[in-house]
């Protein structure tokens, strides 16, 4: 069985948002192109990033974080603000996935995961996404 590494996303987007559920993948390849996990630790092989988009009304998409030792793998489901998307354009889209991406970085280590420099991975994925101009104000 292929061992998975690397960042992945995906999305759950309500469907009047198809094209900014495409743009997730920017996300993508920005982490991959200039961070390894390994540089942090043995601890995560991969991290999945999903981020949700739906109408708050709609309760079946629940936010989640887990990690699954024997694979190494961290699982990050969490909603964006429904209203927010709404009324963003391109950039400020980017904002809002670069914010939630933090988020789930600092709620990961929650779920205890051994051996990874939790710390050093958020500093440089902070920088990395203020180089990119992700981070300024939306």
């Amino acid at each position: 069985m292929k061992e998975h590494s690397g960042f992945y996303t995906s999305a759950v987007f309500w469907k009047d948002f198809r094209e900014k559920a495409l743009s997730v993948k920017k996300v993508r390849h920005l982490l991959n192109d200039n961070l390894s996990l390994d540089k942090y630790g043995r601890g995560i092989k991969s991290f999945s990033f999903i981020p949700i988009a739906v109408r708050p009304a709609n309760i079946i998409h629940k936010e989640k974080i887990k990690y699954s030792s024997d694979k190494k793998e961290m699982y990050a489901a969490l909603k964006l603000d429904f209203e927010a998307l709404s009324n963003s354009d391109d950039t400020t889209f980017l904002h809002l996935l670069a914010r939630l991406f933090l988020r789930a970085i600092d709620e990961a280590p929650q779920h205890n995961v051994q051996d990874f420099d939790w710390a050093r991975f958020r500093k440089d994925v902070t920088e990395l996404f203020e180089a990119e101009g992700w981070l300024q104000a939306a």
